[in-house]
């Protein structure tokens, strides 16, 4: 194995920063306006209560920033600032973050003290400060279940638009496209951020607050998938046709996914939740814990943060991912009336299995049937699309039917689901898929 490359069970990994009784929750890797040289900007919430900038070349704790206030744990995030922003007094290389008691702040990196603060009258526990032309993107992680947003505000904190969320955490900016216009790593949207909750969310939004996109889908719907407390998420990728992807990190259990467009996992290392008889989080099986954060490198790889480490968490860079079986929904209690294709058709070419579970929760039966086939493309305006019926059957009422797809020999390249209500009542149809 590469020397500095460590792995369990073919997840390889190698650790950008560690250093004991350190607790980063967030990292961004930079080029430090001030000197040119790539730091790791990072913050530790729950040890050191503090913004901790790196050398990553020198290999040094730099500069470490404590933040004001003794009552809530942050910061859980740390900007460098790439430029100016004077209505503020914002140097380049000063750092905006929240502090302990409420507030979003202006740290003087020269001075280390606070320059300019933000107060908002609901704020209970402030999480991310994301700087943009006209002001900030901040949000409010809530507290008890209770309150917590995404906002856009001013320079003098006068709201623009505000989306209440339970558990909002961070925010990544999306950059949009390239010069040309063709390629873009949005999906409509400007910022993502994600929820910390129990089957939480990725959001993309727009500048006016919409939400364009997200993970999971909601009840009724098909293609989805559950993130299992995601702390963080970003955008990978410039391809054309939405052909992007977003980057998962996973609190509960430890955990990183790549989703597509459809909300289906592409690759990534996840592990199952459970409340049953509490709720505790299960390690996965291969060395990660809990994943707090993930990040884009400047070197076009991705970074993490896992709570892997001996008395502090570890900042990783991601050298190989393994293939893990992944999990995901194709429908979630829709009603399918007199039939409806599940579409987009699953490609399955570069998986060996395809296992699903058909839960009927509702009154009336559910035929299905499951189509596959060995063409290439699907392009029905060019070339007539074959589909052989691979299996079918009725789901009861109250009733749980599997599907199993062994592709290690037939090598099919996309499979193709139908379901219809064949009696009479009411139709919640949920399908749960597991690929590998």
């Amino acid at each position: 194995m590469e020397r500095g490359v460590y792995g369990f069970r073919g997840f390889k990994f190698r650790t950008l920063f560690y250093r004991h009784g350190y607790t980063v929750h967030y990292a961004e890797h930079v080029v430090d306006p001030r000197d040119g040289r790539e730091k790791l900007v990072m913050a530790d919430p729950h040890n050191r209560f503090s913004v901790v900038i790196y050398d990553v070349g020198k290999g040094v704790i730099e500069e470490e920033l404590v933040v004001p206030g003794k009552t809530i744990p942050n910061p859980h995030i740390a900007h460098i600032l790439l430029e100016d922003i004077s209505v503020i007094g914002g140097r380049a290389g000063d750092i905006v973050c929240a502090d302990r008691e409420g507030r979003w702040v202006l740290i003087d990196r020269d001075e280390k003290r606070v320059k300019w603060s933000l107060s908002l009258e609901d704020t209970a526990w402030p999480h991310d400060i994301v700087p943009i032309e006209e002001g900030f993107i901040v949000t409010d992680y809530g507290s008890g279940g209770e309150g917590g947003f995404v906002r856009k505000v001013d320079f003098n904190g006068v709201t623009k638009w505000s989306l209440p969320m339970s558990g909002a955490a961070k925010v990544s900016r999306i950059f949009g496209s390239t010069a040309s216009g063709i390629h873009s790593n949005s999906f409509g949207g400007d910022y993502i951020v994600t929820q910390n909750s129990d089957v939480g969310g990725v959001y993309e939004l727009d500048d006016e607050g919409r939400v364009v996109w997200k993970c999971p889908k909601s009840y009724g719907e098909v293609n989805s998938i559950w993130l299992f407390k995601p702390h963080s998420a970003f955008r990978l990728g410039l391809a054309e046709a939405g052909g992007n992807l977003t980057i998962v990190g996973l609190e509960a259990g430890g955990g990183i996914v790549a989703i597509d467009y459809y909300c289906r996992p592409r690759w990534g290392i996840t592990s199952t939740y459970s409340h049953i008889p509490v709720l505790h989080y299960r390690p996965s099986t291969y060395g990660l814990l809990e994943t707090t954060h993930v990040f884009p490198t400047l070197w076009g790889t991705i970074g993490a943060i896992d709570w892997r480490g001996y008395a502090g968490s570890a900042v990783i860079e991601i050298v190989e991912i393994p293939r893990t079986p992944l999990t995901w929904v194709l429908a979630l209690g829709i009603d399918p009336g007199d039939g409806v294709l599940l579409d987009p058709p699953l490609e399955v070419l570069d998986r060996e299995f395809v296992a699903m579970d058909l839960v009927n929760s509702g009154e009336a039966k559910v035929r299905w049937s499951l189509h596959v086939t060995r063409q290439p493309a699907l392009i029905e305006s060019k070339h007539s699309v074959k589909w052989q019926l691979y299996s079918s059957g009725i789901v009861e009422p109250g009733s749980v039917q599997s599907i199993e797809l062994d592709n290690r020999r037939n090598m099919f390249t996309f499979a193709r689901v139908y379901v219809e209500k064949v009696s009479g009542g009411r139709a919640a149809l949920s399908i749960f898929v597991v690929w590998l």
